[in-house]
């Protein structure tokens, strides 16, 4: 999917609430969006969605485009994970997780875990 569609097709499934492709849409922007801002700013608005499994998918998305990039804006997305980390929902809670590997290997980021003194 080109970028331009990848933002049509985010955007339709925003307005219809579509939570299946958004779960899907959010991780191919993680994975194939060339835009690192737009992409940033997409899954962390997704990060505050109220479905945790979108929650989670945006968290994770998140550490595939610090991977991929190696650069994200540290204002804009660590409080975004760091919150995901002590969330109440367990599949959050795990792909927060998983993003803070990347953001911690990736961007040498030291994020404030659970239990992490």
């Amino acid at each position: 999917m080109d970028e331009t569609s990848l933002r049509r097709a985010l955007e339709r499934a925003l307005e219809e609430d579509r939570i299946f492709e958004l779960r899907d849409l959010v991780l191919r922007v993680g994975l194939e969006s060339s835009d690192r801002m737009w992409a940033e700013v997409s899954c962390v608005n997704l990060a505050r969605h109220r479905n945790a499994l979108v929650k989670g998918d945006a968290l994770a998305a998140l550490g595939h485009l610090a991977r991929r990039f190696g650069q994200l804006d540290r204002r804009r997305v660590q409080r975004i994970v760091e919150n995901g980390l002590h969330a109440h929902h367990e599949y959050v809670r795990a792909q927060a997780g998983s993003a803070a590997d990347d953001l911690e290997t990736y961007l040498a980021w030291t994020l404030d875990r659970p239990g992490r003194a």
